[in-house]
């Protein structure tokens, strides 16, 4: 449900990976979007339950990131409406591994740079352009990682970018929703390390859905 902001020890992240399949599929053991199964099949309704879900772990979990007195006041996390246009299917293009992986040293909230493996890329169109996002693993990890960055960045979301979910589909589709853009943990409290959207992973326009700023 939460996935990883780089930060988050590693039995927290299956934990929450594990709660995010569950509450998109409603049932353990099936795929984010069953085969046959029009991935836009409900998917509004799956998006609300998602954010609510997201909102109850960061009021109530205690391992919200968010500091105390935050939570005392807290009221929910302030997204855009949802808006379907912003789901996109496609497949991620790897890029090959022989002789060696295709490495990248993202930024990140303190100052350092963190290495990750160039796993592969997507394309899409948007508004009659076409553009591409380089997708990331961990060293020695196989869970994928896409860090982005628009221009909504400047004024409503976070500054540094967000991170997007891929959901897994048949015939080695992937779906990438908009709507489930979310922030770092980095955003609501400093205490944590998060990696930053790397200059070939920002977008020259408006990505107006997801999560917005905390502040």
């Amino acid at each position: 449900m939460y996935k990883k902001d780089h930060t988050t020890p590693a039995w927290l992240l299956l934990l929450v990976s594990c709660l995010g399949l569950l509450l998109l599929n409603g049932r353990p053991g099936i795929s984010t979007t069953d085969e046959g199964r029009d991935p836009m099949e409900g998917r509004e309704k799956k998006l609300k339950a998602f954010r609510e879900k997201r909102g109850q772990f960061f009021k109530e979990d205690p391992h919200s990131p968010l500091k105390e007195r935050d939570r005392k006041k807290f009221r929910g996390l302030l997204y855009y409406p949802i808006d379907l246009k912003y789901a996109m299917v496609g497949s991620i293009e790897r890029y090959p591994v022989e002789p060696k992986p295709l490495y990248a040293n993202l930024p990140t909230s303190k100052g350092t740079e963190k290495r990750y493996v160039k796993h592969g890329h997507f394309k899409f169109h948007w508004m009659g352009k076409k553009y591409t996002l380089q997708v990331y693993r961990p060293l020695g990890g196989w869970e994928l990682f896409l860090p982005f960055k628009d221009k909504t960045s400047e004024t409503e979301t976070y500054p540094e970018g967000r991170y997007l979910f891929i959901e897994p589909m048949p015939e080695g589709r992937v779906l990438i929703d908009f709507n489930r853009a979310y922030n770092p943990f980095c955003e609501y409290n400093e205490k944590y390390t998060c990696a930053y959207a790397p200059q070939e992973n920002w977008l020259s326009v408006e990505i107006r859905a997801g999560e917005k700023r905390f502040r």
